[in-house]
């Protein structure tokens, strides 16, 4: 080759290796934007263990014994020294009326039965074979006597009249917290009156739950109540269902609250019941997801989503068990998941395994 035709060679081949060089820049450029990054996703693991349908509902705080205590009789109330949230036991006396005029009533009742008592002994002389018998009350003559001489009437006025006195008197129906008070010294009242109301410490949750969740219960059954306004949580109890469904297909259920507690009637709380259903192959609910009305699972094998058709049953809002098509020990995605595809590429991040 002439020295001249290898000088004309040497642009031509540099601007071939630069042509070439610039095309595989540019395939494997077309070839990075073709290939989609990795899905970002979460993962659990399956597992075989205890299951738990789960309960939840809102409720009430209720007492089991709630009265509001009325004046039986009319009078001005001579001590009263009762204020609400005070703590009382049963039988003990909080109110008492002024008992002067139940005083002067029961007196006088007390006279009218003397007189009549004795206008009745007086009658009996005159019949002594009425006195001779071994038990003359039962004999309809005796009793005639007794009306025709007022004993009868004045007997009832009299425990009327020691009826009367007791109600000047008010105690406590039961051991308990009292609330709602109205009742202060001097205050005149009459019969029908509010004076207090009082609640004891046998605290019951009331709540409303569908019938298929109530079918599930049975009294004893241990719950757990939270009280968002504190952010506590107390144990309690399945203390009673009430077996009718009404109009809205509902069934009233109280729950005991058992232990200590600062919980007061009319509070709102929330009540988690757990039945247990044994041991069963379950997933996170977040893993299961429907493609063409199909549960699907995917689980992970060497860095791919493997689609799998499973079959399930029991579901309690947080797991879900997995009657067929899994088994225990696989890891499954359990978000990112709606738009996946099978052997679709993903990364674990915030692995809980």
């Amino acid at each position: 080759m002439s020295k001249k035709l290898f000088l004309l060679l040497i642009p031509i081949l540099s601007w071939a290796c630069g042509s070439e060089e610039k095309i595989d820049e540019e395939t494997a450029t077309e070839n990075v934007k073709n290939t989609a990054p990795n899905t970002m996703v979460k993962v659990d693991t399956v597992v075989s263990a205890p299951f738990y349908l789960l309960i939840e509902s809102a409720g009430k705080v209720k007492a089991h014994k709630d009265v509001k205590v009325l004046a039986e009789t009319t009078g001005t109330i001579q001590q009263a020294n009762i204020k609400s949230g005070q703590k009382v036991s049963a039988g003990e006396v909080l109110i008492r009326l002024n008992p002067e005029e139940a005083q002067l009533k029961l007196q006088s009742a007390e006279i009218n039965y003397e007189k009549a008592k004795l206008e009745f002994e007086n009658s009996l002389i005159g019949f002594p074979k009425l006195l001779a018998q071994e038990n003359p009350e039962q004999d309809s003559l005796y009793q005639k006597l007794k009306i025709g001489s007022g004993m009868q009437e004045s007997s009832i006025q009299l425990q009327e009249a020691k009826i009367a006195l007791q109600k000047t008197v008010i105690r406590v129906p039961f051991s308990g917290t009292l609330y709602d008070v109205k009742a202060f010294k001097g205050k005149h009242i009459t019969s029908g009156d509010e004076l207090f109301s009082e609640f004891n410490h046998r605290l019951l949750v009331e709540v409303n739950l569908l019938e298929s969740e109530a079918l599930n219960l049975k009294e004893d059954m241990p719950a757990e109540i939270r009280n968002p306004a504190k952010d506590t949580s107390f144990q309690g109890e399945v203390f009673s269902i009430n077996p009718k469904v009404d109009e809205n297909g509902l069934v009233q259920t109280h729950i005991l609250i058992k232990g200590e507690h600062a919980l007061w009637p009319g509070m709102n709380v929330y009540v988690e019941i757990k039945i247990p259903k044994g041991e069963r192959l379950q997933v996170p609910k977040s893993s299961l997801v429907l493609r063409s009305g199909k549960p699907v699972v995917f689980s992970i094998e060497k860095d791919l989503a493997k689609w799998n058709y499973v079959e399930f049953g029991y579901d309690n809002g947080k797991m879900v068990e997995i009657t067929d098509g899994l088994k225990a020990g696989m890891l499954v995605i359990t978000n990112n998941n709606l738009q996946l595809a099978h052997d679709a590429p993903i990364s674990i991040q915030n692995s809980d395994n």
